[in-house]
């Protein structure tokens, strides 16, 4: 199904945004689709396992693991998969690295990359398709939540993903759409930055 990469500048040194990004329970909080990150790990390091229960809007959840692969400076590379003891296919294996890249004393860039495959009836047809309409607006909302949790953008600055798919389904989801992991990182910055007297 090929590969998808975006990038993001971020007014944050990469030492500020690898610090909170190498985190475990920071990293796998921003993605919209995480409806739970369950770990004890304290740092990313090579063989660690991250459960995450997933909502893919509001209608299917699943409970998935994210094995981590590799580790090195600003960098970490995981795959993501179906446990397997939970019913059903895996919808989507992926596999997904992030890299910070200094630019200067100032700001750095978030790369965030993903491949992987659809698995689903029709997605032989629709697969591509829906990947390379979909993905770059997930991975985009990922770098924004990244930059949110580090402190260099303003949680009201992080767009609503316009147009995604099945986006409405998420009104369904209460649990989801008030309390995911991503939801609470973005009002636990607001939060932050208000009682500092920042831009919220």
């Amino acid at each position: 199904m090929g590969i998808c990469e975006r990038m993001m500048r971020v007014d944050a040194p990469a030492d500020v945004v690898w610090a909170w990004m190498s985190d475990p329970r920071n990293l796998f909080r921003v993605n919209m689709l995480h409806a739970e990150v369950v770990t004890d790990e304290t740092e990313l390091r090579a063989g660690a396992v991250i459960t995450i229960d997933h909502d893919f809007f509001g209608f299917y959840q699943q409970r998935r693991q994210a094995r981590v692969r590799e580790v090195g400076p600003y960098f970490v590379a995981f795959g993501e998969f179906k446990v397997p003891d939970e019913p059903g296919r895996d919808p989507f294996p992926h596999q997904q690295s992030f890299h910070v890249v200094p630019v200067d004393d100032h700001s750095s860039i978030v790369v965030n990359q993903i491949s992987g495959r659809y698995v689903f009836p029709g997605a032989g047809l629709l697969g591509e398709r829906l990947f390379r309409r979909y993905m770059p607006t997930l991975l985009d909302d990922d770098n924004q939540v990244i930059a949110v949790g580090c402190g260099a953008m303003a949680p009201s600055k992080v767009r609503r993903p316009a147009g995604l798919l099945l986006w409405p389904l998420r009104a369904f989801g209460a649990r989801y759409v008030k309390g995911s992991p991503r939801r609470q990182l973005l009002d636990q910055m607001r939060a932050q930055r208000a009682t500092a007297g920042a831009d919220v």
